[in-house]
């Protein structure tokens, strides 16, 4: 078997899956973490009830109550120690500790009073707690255990009394009804607006990738479609060169000098075309030097583009993806050049950083619009005037970034002009 290969999870019993020891329904990190704040909670008010009632003069049965109450703290403290020291998961433990809190609850409740004991509401969190996080068959199990403690509780449970032997007043359980009404529904709603967050955060989480993925099916399909068209155009074009080359014997042999130029510059854009669309699919994984990608990009200026242009490059010996990279610098220098009024110059700072290769461009022009910001990054939007581009390069950086698990990031800065940082992954261990 390879090194890689797994074995299958060995099947459950159907015993464990009917019961709901399997599977917790919720996240176990915030189910572990809610339950141990829920049994601190829990454990601090039983001591706080005992002694308020101990002080309005009921009997209090000190030593059974005080041994559920420091069991379920010791428990609690061992249940925190091996969820954040260990790192471990309760899993289908969850269950377990659930039951055993209801076995502690009933046991307190069967020495203070059963269930005239108004605190007996407190059945419902339980039950609450194992509703949001369990299976519904492990809640119908755990249902069915609370069900036989209070038959066991109505039938033998230990009546309550005051200190002096009389009968609890019905006013004071009156008031100890409206206390624990008040503290089970503040649990309950403390419970269920924890987990709309979640579910809120959730949703947020799964509209972004759905954008994500979205976006990312539009830039496959515009990459497939920029490869085709390569390897569409690229036969005409080798023909028009080779009719060049022949009109070369006959008189003005410079325009077939100028028509074979234009023919190859033709054929290498198509190249690059081909190039990008290869990364983006994912064929492509050649690496190359970084110092190697920025003179090539800038090989691809004028001239007159080049020499404004403040190279920084402080990651001359990184190793990275190069098919796409060099468009996509291009299209960043172009960009910042075409907003920045001559001859104010553009800054192209490259690091290694902790996440990878970092390529920043800055320039002086009048920065991004609000509508921009708020839009960078989709199709055919551009901020340049109608008719001047297509508004694909941004959505051609932002998808490459994606596809090699980078990052691009926009803003403006406090001075004036635009900052892009482009940071992709390299295959250089990076500098302490």
């Amino acid at each position: 078997m390879p090194p890689h290969a797994s074995h299958p999870p060995a099947p459950q019993p159907p015993w464990r899956r009917w019961l709901g020891l399997s599977e917790v329904w919720v996240g176990v990190e915030l189910s572990s973490r809610l339950l141990v704040l829920l049994r601190w909670t829990a454990a601090i008010g039983q001591s706080v009830t005992l002694l308020t009632v101990a002080w309005l003069g009921v009997q209090v049965p000190w030593w059974p109550c005080g041994m559920a109450v420091g069991i379920t703290l010791v428990s609690n403290a061992v249940l925190a120690w091996w969820a954040r020291a260990l790192g471990t998961h309760l899993s289908g433990g969850f269950f377990h500790v659930l039951l055993w809190d209801a076995f502690t609850l009933t046991f307190l409740l069967h020495w203070t009073g059963g269930l005239e004991n108004p605190f007996a509401l407190f059945y419902l969190v339980q039950l609450t707690v194992a509703a949001v996080a369990l299976r519904s068959s492990a809640v119908i199990s755990l249902g069915a255990v609370m069900a036989l403690g209070c038959g066991w509780l109505w039938r033998h449970a230990q009546p309550l009394h005051m200190q002096g032997g009389a009968a609890v007043p019905e006013a004071l359980l009156q008031q100890g009804r409206g206390v624990a009404i008040v503290l089970v529904g503040i649990f309950i709603l403390a419970l269920l607006l924890s987990l709309r967050r979640r579910s809120h955060r959730l949703q947020k989480e799964r509209a972004r990738l759905r954008a994500e993925l979205e976006s990312r099916d539009r830039f496959l399909s515009v990459a497939a479609l920029a490869t085709g068209f390569a390897h569409e155009l690229a036969t005409p074009l080798g023909t028009i060169a080779l009719a060049a080359e022949e009109m070369k014997t006959l008189p003005a042999p410079e325009v077939a000098e100028i028509i074979a130029r234009e023919a190859a510059r033709c054929q290498e854009v198509l190249m690059r075309l081909r190039e990008l669309g290869q990364e983006a699919t994912g064929q492509s994984a050649e690496l190359c030097r970084v110092a190697d990608v920025v003179a090539h990009s800038l090989g691809d200026l004028p001239l007159n583009q080049r020499e404004r242009v403040k190279v920084t490059l402080q990651a001359r010996e990184a190793r990275i993806a190069c098919a796409g990279l060099r468009e996509a610098l291009l299209v960043l220098l172009r960009n910042a050049l075409l907003s920045s009024a001559e001859p104010q110059p553009v800054s192209l700072h490259v690091e290694t950083a902790e996440d990878g290769v970092r390529f920043t461009v800055q320039d002086h022009g009048p920065g991004f619009s609000d509508e921009m910001l708020r839009h960078w990054g989709e199709p055919f939007r551009s901020s340049r005037e109608p008719g001047a581009g297509m508004g694909l390069g941004l959505f051609f950086v932002r998808r490459l970034a994606a596809a090699q698990h980078g990052s691009l990031q926009v803003r403006n800065l406090p001075a004036g002009g635009a900052c892009v940082t482009l940071t992709l992954p390299s295959s250089t261990p990076p500098l302490k």
